[in-house]
């Protein structure tokens, strides 16, 4: 008889779940794309009922439902915290309620199935979680794993030591002190109030200079004990008047005080809609943020003799620092999975529950998000929208009629196969283009993607050809990593090369998708050019998740072509 384990992120942004049958792992969905909210924080029904629905059981079938949350982790520190607190009573009941909200999980979903829950509730510590979406999925033997985020359970870094299938953590850093507050703050006084545009500032600091490098580091620097330390003067996360909600739509108030941070840079509020300014800002925020990282990779080798280094947590996500990691050398292999945020958490959890082999392949894959194409219904909707197509016999001779296209200037969107778990779209919902058009940026940001101008795009190069290309050769399957371009290189790639000479690359493979190595190496062979321009299928909204939103998406854009599987979809004239 098969065992089936459910891992959930709830109460944490992104929002998500994946089905677990007899050690391999068989699905995954974000909240997010199906009720289209995005960062959203609540309990992930829809997708329950997704991975239920595709393996074709019902809740009662669940043996274990995991959490990648456990109220009682580190909660000595939290009474300690709590009873010295100058907010006592504010501090106390937040904790409560947020507890219970947590231990509630078994009655909220017997409510919404209707159904009995006979599973096991399972709770891990969060950052342990986090570690474990990383660790597991490396296939590293042993190595030093670290998680650092926002917070979770009371901490907001996490530094282990991984062997086999053991998970040690070693060293923390606890409530208020944190890299993810400290990063979160400064994207608020940039103005981009949103939760998760932290990628934006990442994106502006190549623009600017780090002009206000020594100021704004009065506000956060690295401790030998506590490894982060910030300035309480300058932040608002302790008092009674700040307000954070994880149910539902993620907000935060703000965290840091404006005024005193203004009055620190010596500008006022004005000269924040200045465009220098806040490049300027955003540039020494992003070296603070890569001093105090590296700062902790380079710490962590004196708990763990290892050469492997798994990273995980939010702050993770910001590929630009993990970029030059590797220029430190501090150790010689670097692993970051396709979820290293709060969603991979789920994943973590079921991991740390399964104490039998796992089929390590089925956990590499980030194609997780199982789509039941019908043509049926495509057909009736191109037909509703008064599209064309053309149906092709397979991927490889579709992708010949692509590149075609693409050579063309064409802009097209796929979607095809199985969506991404996790932030990034590698190529099975994606827009694409030829990196060599000039002007591409410009286009995608504006007529498309309907997003900041300065915001950068991807290139999606075939793995063998990364040394030729970028400065530095490494794997980066998840689009996790930034590198520089080689100098003579750059020029013939505008739309892909960043204004400081860098991509977010990701390194593609025919063994991990090989509808898309195919469609690069056919327009390498036509180009020379071994790489496209790969962007998120979406109009500022959560990634496409069906084919109607596909069709929908397309039609009030401006891209040339929608490939949907095997079909190439345009727009009558």
């Amino acid at each position: 008889m098969s065992h089936y384990t459910l891992g959930l992120n709830i109460f944490h942004a992104d929002s998500s779940c994946c089905l677990m049958k007899d050690g391999e792992l068989i699905c995954a969905f974000e909240e997010e794309r199906l009720n289209r909210v995005k960062h959203w924080a609540g309990l992930p029904f829809l997708s329950i009922k997704e991975c239920l629905k595709h393996a074709r059981i019902k809740i009662g079938d669940i043996n274990n439902i995991t959490i990648n949350s456990n109220p009682y982790s580190n909660f000595k520190d939290k009474l300690l915290y709590t009873v010295n607190s100058k907010n006592f009573f504010f501090h106390i009941n937040s904790f409560l309620k947020r507890q219970s909200k947590k231990l509630s999980i078994k009655d909220e979903m017997e409510k919404f199935f209707k159904k009995k829950i006979k599973a096991k509730i399972l709770r891990y510590d969060h950052h342990l979680s986090h570690i474990a979406s990383s660790y597991y999925l490396s296939g590293f033997k042993d190595a030093t794993g670290i998680s650092i985020d926002g917070f979770g359970d009371f901490c907001s870094m996490a530094i282990s030591k991984c062997k086999g299938k053991k998970i040690d953590i070693v060293a923390r850093t606890y409530y208020p002190n944190s890299l993810g507050v400290f990063y979160e703050g400064i994207t608020q006084i940039l103005g981009f109030n949103n939760y998760g545009d932290e990628y934006k500032v990442m994106g502006l600091s190549a623009y600017g200079k780090p002009k206000y490098q020594k100021k704004i580091e009065k506000l956060i620097s690295f401790d030998e004990n506590k490894f982060i330390k910030l300035n309480l003067d300058f932040f608002l996360h302790t008092e009674k008047s700040f307000n954070y909600t994880f149910d539902g739509i993620p907000k935060n108030s703000s965290l840091i005080d404006k005024k005193k941070f203004l009055k620190l840079l010596c500008i006022t509020d004005k000269d924040l809609k200045n465009f220098e300014i806040k490049s300027n800002i955003a540039s020494s925020a992003q070296k603070i943020f890569e001093k105090i990282f590296f700062k902790i990779v380079e710490v962590s080798r004196k708990y763990n003799n290892s050469k492997n280094l798994v990273l995980s947590g939010g702050c993770i996500m910001n590929c630009l620092a993990n970029g030059k990691l590797l220029n430190h050398e501090f150790y010689k292999n670097i692993f970051v999975p396709y979820c290293p945020s709060d969603n991979g958490g789920a994943i973590g959890s079921a991991l740390l529950s399964y104490d039998k082999k796992i089929n390590l392949k089925s956990f590499q894959n980030p194609y997780l998000g199982v789509r039941v194409n019908k043509s049926q219904k495509l057909k009736y909707l191109l037909k509703r929208n008064n599209f064309g197509y053309k149906k092709f016999p397979n991927f490889e001779s579709l992708n010949k009629r692509l590149v075609k296209e693409l050579i063309n200037k064409k802009i097209i969107a796929i979607f095809r196969d199985n969506m991404e778990f996790g932030s990034r779209a590698l190529g099975n919902t994606s827009i694409i283009c030829d990196p060599r058009i000039v002007d591409a940026k410009k286009i995608i940001n504006s007529k498309i993607k309907l997003r900041e101008k300065f915001r950068p795009f991807a290139p999606s190069i075939i793995e063998k050809d990364t040394h030729k290309w970028f400065e530095g050769s490494l794997k980066s399957p998840y689009m996790s990593f930034v590198l520089k371009f080689k100098q003579h290189k750059k020029n013939y790639v505008p739309a892909v090369c960043h204004v400081d000479d860098t991509g977010r690359l990701q390194t593609v493979t025919k063994n991990l998708n090989k509808s898309y190595y195919d469609l690069i190496y056919k327009f390498k062979k036509k180009t020379k050019i071994p790489m496209l321009l790969n962007t998120s299928f979406n109009e500022n909204e959560p990634i496409v998740e069906d084919q109607e939103r596909a069709i929908k998406t397309f039609k009030r854009t401006s891209i040339d072509y929608l490939c949907i599987d095997n079909y190439l979809i345009f727009k009558k004239k």
